[in-house]
This record gives structure tokens, sequence and C-alpha cells, in this order.
């Protein structure tokens, strides 16, 4: 083998230069958070009573606390 081909073998992989001056340029701003967690994933018998829940927490009509 000659040298040239020793010199020329490598090159460069990865920088992280000028990525955080592109980050900053229009701000870093935090994700907005969406209205309704996923239940992606969850306990299907948790979700499933969960539906139930939300289905019977406030009936039509009703206020949602006894007056005595």
């Amino acid at each position: 083998m000659n040298k040239l081909s020793q010199l020329n073998g490598k090159s460069k992989n990865h920088t992280a230069h000028n990525q955080s001056h592109k980050d900053h340029k229009n701000g870093i701003k935090k994700p907005r958070r969406q209205r309704q967690t996923s239940t992606k994933g969850m306990d299907p018998k948790f979700v499933r009573n969960q539906r139930y829940t939300r289905k019977h927490n406030k009936k039509k009509g009703d206020s949602g606390f006894e007056v005595e």
C-alpha cells in the first residue's frame, strides 16, 4: 500500500458545529401540552373503567354535589 491511500482513508463522521446557534435563531420553545393525554399503552382494564367513570361523572341536570 502506498502512503497516499492511507492518508485519505478517514473522513469526518460527526460535528455539532453551529447547531445550537441554529436552534436559538428562532428561540427554543416548550412543546404545547395536549388537552387529553394519550391512553395508548395503558392497561386496557384501567382505560375501560376510566371511560365508564367519565361517562357517569356528571349526569344530565346533575350539579355534581348535594345541597342540604
